[in-house]
Order: structure tokens, then sequence, then C-alpha cells
């Protein structure tokens, strides 16, 4: 991720990205869907600034993210880190019972579609490289369609399941709730143990618990019925937009 981070051209594509999403989410490109026509407008914008702030953030806001993500992908992939810091957690351990399984697992599979999703931008990116250097505007709809159409189905469909899955851990409000709790007490454990936790690895955990509860926002005073629209919205406009990147490419 730092190496992308580091290339020049990449904030262009992190801006053409921005702009794509806010066409997708755009009150006129919405107007086709009329199931999602009963969603309210403030809920469409909070939607489009989680996306833009916490999945999507400018190159200055992405590098500070990338940076507690790479520790937090550190700490993960550490087992004896994770079963350590567990193990300690013996009052949280109490409250939450049969759930800390899984909220521990939950938490973690959410804040994994962030590495998806840059993932999904390392692809995109050799083909904006490609078009950047014929002089062509990655902003232009039918350029950045160029770009998107350069992924393949499965990493698309992964990266869109992924972010379902985000957002669906968002919006069970009762699980947010052990997550949030579970996290409280993990950054308290590790503040207390700094020989074996570092900083940055705080810092990411810190982060990951941010990005959920910010994200709780979005579905505060919601039904399920609503919540469920929210997210079939979601799947259906992020399909389709990648659906007719392909159809414009091959047309």
């Amino acid at each position: 991720m730092a190496s992308l981070l580091e290339e020049p051209e990449f904030p262009k594509l992190i801006s053409a990205y921005r702009e794509a999403l806010k066409r997708r989410y755009s009150k006129n490109n919405l107007s086709k869907y009329p199931k999602f026509s009963t969603i309210p407008e403030e809920k469409v914008d909070l939607l489009v600034r989680y996306f833009l702030e916490l999945l999507y953030p400018e190159y200055e806001g992405r590098k500070k993210l990338d940076g507690a993500f790479e520790s937090l992908a550190g700490f993960v992939h550490s087992p004896p880190k994770v079963f350590g810091l567990l193990g300690s957690l013996s009052m949280a351990v109490f409250k939450l019972g049969r759930h800390l399984r899984s909220a521990f697992q939950a938490g973690f599979a959410a804040l994994h579609s962030y590495v998806t999703a840059h993932r999904f931008e390392e692809i995109m990116f050799s083909k904006a490289k490609e078009l950047l250097k014929e002089g062509k505007d990655l902003t232009n709809k039918s350029v950045f369609d160029q770009v998107l159409a350069s992924v393949s189905k499965k990493d698309a469909d992964e990266f869109r399941q992924d972010i379902l899955k985000l957002f669906a851990t968002l919006s069970d409000k009762e699980l947010l709730s052990k997550i949030k709790q579970l996290m409280d007490a993990v950054v308290k454990t590790m503040k207390s143990k700094s020989k074996t936790y570092t900083q940055e690895e705080v810092e990411g955990i810190m982060l990951g618990a941010g990005i959920l509860t910010k994200g709780e926002e979005l579905f505060a005073g919601m039904t399920r019925e609503e919540m469920d629209l929210i997210l079939e919205a979601i799947d259906q406009v992020e399909k389709d937009a990648f659906e007719e990147a392909i159809a414009s490419v091959s047309s």
C-alpha cells in the first residue's frame, strides 16, 4: 500500500474514484431505481460521506489511514498477539460471554473491506497510468469506465461483497454495540502492555473502532426494512456501475 501512495500519479486515481462515487449515488443516477426512491436523501448523503471520509479519503487522509491499517494488518496476522490479547480481556469476556468470538470476527471482517478496497485500487492504477500517459482525464466518466473495466469480475464481486459485509455489520445494532465494547477493552489492554503492543498497533485498532462508530450514524433511527433497502441499493448500484463500465468499453 505504501508504494501506491508514493506514486506521483496515484492522487489522480483517488480523485477520479471519489468523483465516480458521487456520480453513482447522485440523485440523478438513483432516480433510475424506483425501488430505492423511499430512501431519505440525507441517508444517501451520509452514505456518500462515509465512503468518501472513511474508505476513500483524499490523499493526505489516505496516508494517515494506510499507516494505521498497515499496523492493524500486521497485528491481525500475528495469532500469538491476538490470543494474548483475548486472554487478557477477562472483563470484556465476562460482559460479552458467548458473543465475544462473533464480535471479534465481525469487527475484523468489517475492517477487511478497507484492505480489499485498496487492492481493488492497485488493479485499477495500472490501467490509470496507461490512460494518463495518453493524456486522458480520469475524472471523465468514459475514461474512468475504462479504468473500472480493467478489474476482473471476480475481484469486483469480492470487493462488493466486502463492502456489503461492512455495512451489514453497521446495520446490526446489537452486534455493533458488542464490537464497540470489545474494541474499548482491546485498546485499554493494549495501552497497558506497551512492551507487547506498539503505539501504531493501538492507533490501528482505534482507527478501526472509529470507522465502525461513525458508520453507526448511517442506520440510526431506521427500521430493519429500511436498513435492508440501503444494503440492497449499495449492492445494486455497485454491481451496475461495474457492468455499465464493461458494456461501455466493449461497445
